[in-house]
């Protein structure tokens, strides 16, 4: 039964395979010369073991001869290959130089056998008694009497098995365990094979010797560490590629959202400033294409600074969110919507018609349909906010303007908007580049006024019916130290906007409250009470009631000489916070005025829930009453009033036929140029004195008959 031969026949197949296999590995992965070298040493084990299948099967002693040193030859290049190998799996530092020598040693023992002298390995080979296997299988067996190269090749055997002993030891130490064991398996089994051959020689056993195959049982078991190596290797590289492949995605969804970021507006998620001028540019090109003309509207929402900073940055967020959603859908998809920033949006209406008055019309239909989607209430948390806005539009192309000339125009149309009152829109034309500079100048100086006193307080007086004076009202005046007199239209919806105007009713609050006491010391027969004009939005600022409690208390006089006048056109007319303000300066004993009735929107039922206790009659129903016959409007506003249990005070009277009128209907309180224009501190004292002093020659009827209003609306 033949078992051995065809065996050796098999595992020289397997290691044949094997070293094909790894050596195309190592090639193919050229920074693995692991795999490379273990591929040609699977190659030369299978050879060894296929002359060794010869050995043992041929029975002519010059056939052994030849394939004895044919084995020899192969195991010297086996050697040097195997620690080529073991000095790449275990990772050896300076391996060269060990390569050098196992070369230079197996080298020589290689030219040695290849020499013609054979007694330099063998002196004689004699046919030995031949080997019965336990299956009954006989080998041929072959004796020779080994020559000193012979010896030296042994020692240099061993030394290899030493060293690979030395390696093995050291990957247990740096904790390599799991390429340690494989190569400690190999270990015991060439150790297991040269106990074998120790123990048959001196025995005189016959059977074949087992050191012939100790480097395949290295070829064996490193065989199937390496593979797994590999195919960990293969999940790892699959898990690499996948996380790699989750990375880049990763990336583009992250440089996608940069790009998005940086062409977007954080807060609202609508296109910014940068993308608007990329649009523009492409409206540009289309407009040279088709010919139509296009227009940009620049919106701002009226007062939005006062909301910012009375009801907290998180409700004028929300504020925003809400206006970028309504402005979206109030205009067709086609159109661009943009934030600039702030309470600043625009939006750029492409392709409209070839004719610019056309275009001009539908521009202002557009704007028309954006600020009625606004003037619908905005619902956020317990306050119903109701919102204006002021629109700048500019139609392009004109004068051969850029993007930014473009924006430029819209920018100064926004301005004279503003500045006409708000709630307004404005369409680009070319006086506005001087209006937009004017008001460059304004808001500048606004900003240092109050540091450097340009601001005045002037007092208009009002009286009863005898003409004995009730109260006065405070007016600002502001005197530029280079534009002179600035009307107040010019400057007050600056200070609205800007919020300055909180800092300027503040020192409206402490200066009327210390002129209080300066008459009161100076004994001057001066009205016990003075108006100011307050805004919701300083009702709605949290602490203001703690304000007007610190400056009555620096001065020294009782809240109750204060009249704090409110407009019905306010914004927030139905906020508890404003309501609760109301109540706790009433409750201290300050009186609030409605001023300019008539003239907003209020409801009766927002204006009794507030503890009022007088009521102003808006100047511009006065001056268009009819003095031939009672007005029926004022005569309502009169009697709902007096049912009120309010006081009534007509605005602007400048006639005695229109006291008359008024006297005629019920009305108990004037205020106007027929009692006196606002004076100065100086001019008011003389006034009350009785001296009547005519009010500076600088200031002309119009303007006095302007009248300041410190209020936010």
């Amino acid at each position: 039964m033949h078992l051995f031969i065809p065996a050796i026949w098999m595992v020289s197949g397997f290691s044949l395979f094997a070293g094909t296999y790894f050596i195309i590995s190592g090639v193919w992965h050229r920074r693995e010369p692991g795999f490379l070298a273990f591929g040609l040493l699977c190659v030369l084990i299978a050879l060894c073991m296929i002359v060794t299948a010869a050995f043992y099967a041929i029975q002519s002693i010059e056939a052994a001869m030849i394939l004895a040193h044919i084995k020899i030859a192969v195991l010297c290049l086996a050697y040097p290959t195997a620690v080529w190998f073991l000095a790449e799996y275990t990772q050896l530092r300076n391996r060269r130089y060990w390569l050098i020598g196992a070369w230079l040693v197996f080298g020589i023992l290689f030219i040695a056998d290849l020499m013609p002298f054979r007694g330099l390995w063998y002196s004689a080979m004699t046919t030995d008694e031949p080997l019965a296997l336990p299956w009954h299988e006989i080998l041929t067996g072959f004796f020779g009497s080994p020559g000193p190269f012979a010896y030296f090749y042994h020692v240099a055997v061993s030394a290899f098995f030493i060293w690979v002993l030395w390696r093995c030891v050291m990957l247990w130490r740096e904790d390599h365990v799991a390429k340690a064991w494989p190569l400690t398996l190999y270990l015991v089994v060439q150790t297991a094979a040269l106990l074998h051959d120790q123990i048959i020689a001196p025995l005189n056993l016959h059977g074949p010797a087992f050191t012939d195959f100790a480097l395949l049982a290295l070829v064996l078991i490193m065989s199937f560490t390496l593979r797994r190596d590999m195919q960990a290797r293969a999940r790892a590289l699959d898990q690499n590629v996948n996380a790699l492949q989750a990375e880049t995605l990763q990336r583009q969804r992250v440089e996608e959202h940069l790009q998005h970021m940086a062409y977007h507006d954080f807060l609202t998620d609508l296109p910014n400033r940068r993308l608007l001028h990329k649009v523009l540019r492409g409206a540009l090109t289309q407009h040279r294409i088709s010919g139509k003309y296009g227009a940009i509207v620049f919106l701002d929402l009226d007062h939005f600074k006062t909301i910012n900073d009375s009801l907290g940055h998180h409700t004028g967020d929300e504020l925003l969110k809400l206006v970028a959603v309504r402005l979206q859908s109030a205009l067709p998809e086609t159109h661009f919507v943009c934030r600039l920033g702030g309470d600043e949006f625009a939006v750029v209406l492409s392709n409209l018609e070839k004719s610019r008055e056309l275009a001009r019309t539908r521009a202002l239909h557009a704007v028309h349909t954006l600020t009625a989607s606004l003037a619908q209430p905005f619902k956020i948390g317990q306050h119903e906010l109701t919102i204006g806005a002021s629109t700048g539009v500019s139609v392009f192309p004109d004068s051969n303007a850029d993007e930014s000339g473009i924006l430029r125009q819209a920018d100064m149309a926004l301005f004279s908007a503003k500045a006409a009152g708000r709630n307004t829109s404005a369409v680009f034309a070319s006086q506005m580049q001087a209006e937009a500079s004017r008001r460059m100048v304004v808001e500048k100086g606004l900003r240092v006024a109050l540091e450097r006193r340009e601001l005045k307080l002037y007092y208009q007086p009002q009286v009863d019916i005898s003409g004995k004076v009730i109260g006065a009202e405070a007016l600002l005046r502001w005197f530029h130290p280079d534009l002179g007199f600035i009307e107040p239209r010019h400057f007050v919806p600056v200070a609205e906007e800007t919020g300055l105007i909180h800092a300027i009713g503040d020192f409206v609050l402490h200066s009327v409250c210390a002129q209080l006491r300066t008459w009161d010391e100076d004994r001057m027969p001066a009205p016990q009470r003075l108006s100011l004009n307050i805004s919701p939005w300083q009702l709605a600022t949290r602490g203001f009631v703690t304000k007007v409690q610190s400056a009555t208390q620096s001065a020294g006089i009782e809240p109750s000489r204060l009249t704090l006048e409110i407009t019905e056109h306010a914004l927030l007319q139905d906020m508890d916070e404003v309501v609760h303000a109301i109540q706790e300066l009433n409750a201290l004993g300050a009186r609030f005025s409605i001023d300019d009735f008539g003239a907003g929107y209020s409801a009766l039922g927002s204006i009794k829930k507030l503890p009022l206790q007088e009521l102003k009659i808006d100047r511009l129903f006065i001056n268009e009453m009819r003095l031939d016959r009672k007005d029926n409007f004022i005569e309502t506003i009169i009697a709902m009033a007096r049912t009120m249990n309010l006081l009534v005070i007509a605005e602007g009277v400048e006639s005695e036929a229109q006291r008359t009128a008024l006297m005629s209907m019920g009305c108990l309180g004037f205020q106007g140029y027929l009692i006196s224009a606002p004076l100065s501190v100086r001019e008011f004292e003389h006034w009350l004195l009785g001296t009547r002093p005519r009010p500076q020659a600088t200031l002309n009827v119009q303007q006095q008959n302007v009248k300041i209003e410190t209020r936010g609306r």
